[in-house]
């Protein structure tokens, strides 16, 4: 399953592969390049960002994260529900270019 927020037009697999190497933005924090971990979670970890987790496994949500723009896809099920924009970052990885924002709470 792929989750896509977007203020343009969804990119076609030809674009994203043209695109290069996918660009996370994380709010708050710093940009950086994808280097093909296995999650979201795992990428940002490698850039040390302090981003929350508990499972590992997408059981409890505590690694949810709002999807700004870009487009990721599940690496794993999950069984927690998100809401609206938010996806789990132990679940998913980039598929383009991606600006995420870790809440403060």
């Amino acid at each position: 399953m792929k989750w896509v927020k977007t203020t343009s037009t969804v990119s076609t697999s030809k674009e994203r592969v043209m695109s290069g190497i996918p660009r996370i933005k994380v709010n708050n924090f710093s940009t950086f390049y994808y280097q093909y971990e296995y999650s979201l979670l795992d990428a940002m970890e490698a850039q040390e960002i302090p981003a929350p987790y508990n499972c590992r496994g997408g059981y409890c949500g505590c690694c949810r994260v709002r999807l700004i723009d870009g487009e990721v896809e599940e690496v794993q099920d999950a069984l927690y529900d998100t809401v609206g924009d938010e996806i789990l970052a132990c679940c998913t990885k980039p598929v383009s270019h991606v600006e995420i924002e870790i809440p403060d709470e």
